[in-house]
């Protein structure tokens, strides 16, 4: 397979290297000098120096020969451009294209078959907004990912002091409680990734990943030691684009949002477009602001300004004030972990949103959804097991599985209900699977799915 991939911005880098890594072949077309050399020292993939929007340059990246085209430049025009000539010269399967400007929404015509033919349009704005909504609804979360059509949830929470897990291990977990059935799949333990198994502990400290059904998991959620309340009373900190979808979001779905914004023309232009949202203006945010809007009784604060070091300040201050559930949007990769370790609930980079979405159109198998967490080397998948699969009508105990991937949870064909799995679980052809995986073992993954099936 030959991917082309016009940009190498952070999202475009992202992408680039993790298809490296799976040895696909990637061109990368760049026009800054400096970009170039970076990727050409770091990554094993072919760099072309210009513009994508030149045929001559495109030519040049092997665009007679490509598979899939991902435009990820930072302008929207280029990108389309881009696409534009591309498909034009030569027959592309797959084209992949970031659009960011509000604009092109009344023109989605354009997109369509008949003109550029484009499978996927990534906004990475949009993706981070529903990333943030997803983890606000389930309380005192730190991750979220929603598979099944909003059926089945992956949150992961951290366990704290006086949790009923701590110093436990899993096989007596799953014993201890007989009315609840729930499934850890995953530890976050200093930074490293583990997929445990019956014998491993529970330690205070580590993030823990649990498979949720749509209905009420309050019972879950004391087991795992989370108290929170269904979140209703909302602040978001910034009238960025993301804020702006947020919150437009959210009071659509009756919930109560006040965004503090310090610009007065953005201001008025937020509260022209947002129906129930409560505006406010100020220049900072700061001790007296959040005292004066009792940030301690509300059920999160969410920083999303387009001021990456203000939201990590107002997240670390609305938690230290009080406030049960902080998230804060981080673009800076580096920062994300150091952001977690200081005491913010949740951190979303909207970048590496957008890179799980595009890697749904990379993996093999029938996959109806794929993400990339954070902070985390890990990526959920949701597949639909095929007649023949070696996934299917065999116990999963049976199933010949790579040692840093589990098999989540089980979502049955034509009744929507969750099976939390265990060894003697069976799968049926036509199931949806919700496959935890640490990232370096996804072609191995990979190899399971693909026994016997066909692609693209």
């Amino acid at each position: 397979m030959s991917v082309l991939i016009i940009g190498a911005g952070d999202v475009g880098f992202m992408i680039a290297k993790r298809l490296s890594e799976e040895d696909i072949d990637v061109y990368v077309v760049e026009k800054d000098e400096s970009k170039v050399s970076k990727l050409s020292q770091i990554l094993d993939v072919q760099v072309i120096h210009g513009s994508g929007s030149s045929l001559k340059t495109l030519k040049k990246a092997n665009i007679e020969h490509t598979d899939m085209l991902i435009a990820v430049t930072d302008s929207d025009e280029v990108n389309l451009v881009a696409t534009f000539i591309a498909g034009s010269f030569s027959e592309i399967p797959t084209k992949i294209v970031r659009i960011r400007g509000k604009d092109y929404e009344s023109a989605k015509k354009i997109f369509e078959k008949e003109y550029l033919d484009i499978d996927l349009i990534i906004n990475p704005e949009q993706e981070a907004s529903n990333t943030i909504e997803n983890i606000i609804d389930i309380p005192g979360s730190q991750d979220a990912v929603q598979v099944a059509d909003g059926r089945v949830r992956l949150g992961g929470f951290k366990v704290s002091n006086g949790s009923p897990l701590i110093n436990r291990e899993l096989k007596d977990i799953s014993l201890s409680f007989d009315e609840v059935h729930f499934l850890i799949a995953a530890i976050l333990r200093e930074g490293e990734l583990l997929i445990p198994r019956g014998k491993d502990l529970i330690l205070q400290g580590d993030r823990i990943y649990v498979v949720l059904d749509q209905e009420d998991n309050r019972e879950i959620l004391a087991c795992l030691g989370t108290k929170g309340k269904p979140t209703q009373n909302v602040m978001i900190y910034g009238g960025s684009i993301t804020g702006e979808m947020l919150a437009s979001r959210l009071e659509s779905r009756g919930k109560n949002v006040k965004l503090i914004e310090h610009n007065e023309g953005r201001c008025i232009e937020l509260s022209e477009r947002l129906s129930r949202t409560t505006v406010l203006k100020s220049p900072t945010m700061n001790r007296a602001l959040l005292e004066t809007e009792r940030i301690a009784d509300l059920d999160a604060f969410i920083a999303v300004s387009d001021d990456e070091e203000a939201n990590i300040l107002s997240a670390v201050l609305a938690k230290r004030m009080g406030n049960p559930h902080v998230i804060s949007l981080i673009n800076n990769i580096d920062y994300i972990s150091l952001v977690s370790d200081i005491g913010v609930d949740a951190v979303i980079n909207p970048r590496m949103v957008a890179v799980g979405k595009i890697l749904q159109f990379i993996r093999k198998g029938k996959i109806f959804s794929i993400t990339s967490l954070s902070d985390i080397e890990a990526e959920v998948l949701e597949i639909e097991a095929m007649e023949t699969s070696d996934l299917v009508e065999r116990p999963i105990k049976e199933i010949k599985w790579p040692r840093d991937a589990i098999i989540a949870g089980v979502v049955r064909k034509g009744q929507g209900r969750l099976i939390v799995p265990s060894g003697d679980t069976v799968i049926d052809p036509g199931d949806r699977v919700i496959i935890f995986a640490k990232r370096g073992v996804m072609p191995k993954v990979e190899k399971v799915l693909s026994v016997k099936l066909n692609y693209f």
